[in-house]
């Protein structure tokens, strides 16, 4: 699929004969060129490759026998080697990558999102629906939701691909600019109306929109956006200043948006204001919550401002 590229796509791909070639003629965006990839695509097992990212070569070696093997299984999904700025990371970690139904793991923890590392039958596809072509970012998490919805997933350690991750691509300068965190949101309310209406899911609810709105702020570039955004979260969930995994967010945030202020030591003092303001009012474990958040914030100020001036 050749979503109307500006690149010799075309003539790199007339090499190869036996590859089915569809191009847009005008930019549809990645969602619209998955769908149409699966309408013309015949196999019984569906897997996904970026321009920009590479298999390895024994992925499908290991991923194929194991849908195989394991009839009751919709995804099989492995690791990916992360580069991006000359860093290379594996995700998910062996931790954090759970079999079975995994639709609820999964909304607190986008750990299949980059469709690379997967291998999946073609009647979970169908049974998920297409890609929402209204997204502009995000749409591999949300189509990982809806498989996860409904089908059983099995991950299987090791590495079975490399994600470059370009500063300049789509899904990072959305993120940056702000304009991914509505993706991000939809793509997460989409997916809570598919639980259902009970009690017993509020703490999910709650955790997957707190975890969605730190997350998509801790990747917007602009220090005072960013942080706006993470106050917005913590205003409505003022609980994240007790969770170590949002507090760790909402630190490098708040001192994000400290170090940038013309006046750090004024700015940490308006910062302090605003916390206390959004972390529900004056009883005693508010109270808490906001001494122990802003002596991270300090710290972490601290250390940063020391090591900036460190000749």
């Amino acid at each position: 699929m050749d979503d109307a590229s500006s690149d010799p796509t075309a003539e790199v791909i007339g090499r190869y004969p036996r590859v089915h070639y569809i191009r847009f003629p005008a930019r549809r965006g990645a969602a619209a060129a998955y769908n149409a990839g699966l309408r013309a695509s015949r196999g019984e097992y569906i897997s996904f490759l970026d321009d920009d990212d590479e298999w390895l070569p024994h992925k499908l070696h290991v991923q194929v026998p194991l849908l195989d093997g394991h009839p009751d299984v919709g995804v099989v999904y492995g690791q990916s080697l992360v580069r991006f700025g000359g860093r290379e990371t594996l995700r998910p970690g062996t931790a954090e990558a759970p079999s079975g139904r995994v639709f609820l793991p999964m909304l607190l923890n986008n750990f299949c999102g980059h469709h690379a590392c997967l291998l999946g039958r073609r009647e979970a596809f169908e049974r998920a629906g297409p890609f929402d072509e209204s997204l502009a970012s995000y749409e591999d998490y949300d189509m990982s939701l809806r498989l996860a919805f409904c089908t059983r997933f099995l991950f299987a350690p090791g590495v079975v691909d490399v994600y470059n991750l370009s500063p300049g691509g789509l899904w990072l300068t959305r993120a940056a600019n702000g304009d991914g965190a509505d993706d991000a949101a939809r793509v997460i309310e989409k997916a809570l109306r598919m639980l259902p209406d009970s009690a017993a899911y509020a703490a999910v609810r709650r955790g997957a929109r707190a975890r969605i709105a730190l997350a998509t702020a801790y990747r917007i570039r602009d220090p005072g956006q960013a942080w706006a955004k993470a106050l917005a979260a913590l205003r409505a969930h003022p609980w994240i200043a007790d969770a170590g995994w949002a507090r760790n967010y909402l630190v490098e945030v708040a001192s994000r948006r400290v170090l940038a202020a013309r006046s750090p030591v004024s700015d940490m003092s308006n910062l302090s204001a605003e916390v206390e303001a959004a972390s529900g009012g004056g009883s005693a474990d508010a109270g808490r919550r906001v001494r122990q958040l802003l002596m991270s914030i300090r710290a972490r100020v601290a250390r940063r401002w020391i090591s900036s001036t460190v000749v």
